[in-house]
């Protein structure tokens, strides 16, 4: 029988069977897999601890006809933290779904698993409002998807915005052109930021709640219109 060594992220967990449980790994270099990981809800599995949801494993698995089944998991990090908090919580599986939705299986997709991984890590570390760790995700996980929003130019006319700014699906707008809601300069100079720095650093800023909201909404306008309308 033919095994795969990877490296991977539990996004989701299903029960099946009497005691088993179906995986999704995101995994480094393979994207998104499916696998089986058999008794892995029995007191004493081998699998118990690399089976739950968020939890980052060296995996050997083994291939059979269409499907993975777990031989072997070595746990790397398990994001405990993540679940002492509710808030916390819900923003880390915010996180999952978005993945799920939106990467493919058999392609590389590392640069959004870094991404994950570090915004899991700084959820668990609580120094950052989780709506805050959700808006630079989102924000960035657009840019690696090819939908970068401008920041600077109308994206409908290219003309310099400075003073007053508009945000559409596609990033700022001048007035002129308008959008669905006015963005502060504060909220401008955030998303400028968190796309043109690196990991982690994107993540470290203090601002406004008001700003944070600003930034969500922003977010959820590309998802509505650039997303969605893909899947």
């Amino acid at each position: 029988m033919k095994t795969l060594k990877v490296r991977g992220l539990v996004l989701k967990e299903y029960e099946t069977g009497e005691a088993d449980k179906r995986l999704l790994l995101l995994c480094k270099e393979h994207g998104r897999i499916m696998a089986y990981a058999r008794g892995a809800r029995k007191p004493r599995s081998k699998f118990m601890a690399a089976s739950q949801i968020f939890t980052y494993s060296d995996f050997v698995l083994a291939q059979g006809r269409g499907f993975f089944s777990v031989a072997q998991a070595d746990v790397i990090e398990s994001f405990y933290d993540l679940r002492t908090d509710y808030d916390t919580l819900c923003a880390a599986h915010l996180i999952a779904d978005v993945c799920d939705k939106t990467l493919l299986e058999n392609s590389n997709c590392d640069a959004f698993l870094l991404l994950v991984l570090k915004s899991l890590s700084i959820l668990t570390k609580k120094n950052f409002p989780p709506k805050q760790i959700t808006a630079v995700f989102f924000l960035k996980f657009f840019d690696f998807y090819g939908l970068r929003p401008t920041t600077d130019v109308c994206a409908v006319c290219g003309m310099q915005v400075q003073n007053k700014f508009f945000w559409g699906k596609e990033g700022v707008l001048c007035e002129k052109h308008g959008g669905s809601f006015e963005m502060s300069k504060s909220a401008m100079s955030a998303v400028s930021f968190i796309l043109n720095n690196d990991l982690p650093q994107m993540f470290k800023f203090e601002t406004q709640d008001s700003v944070l909201d600003e930034l969500q909404n922003a977010a959820r306008l590309i998802w509505e219109h650039a997303i969605l309308d893909l899947l």
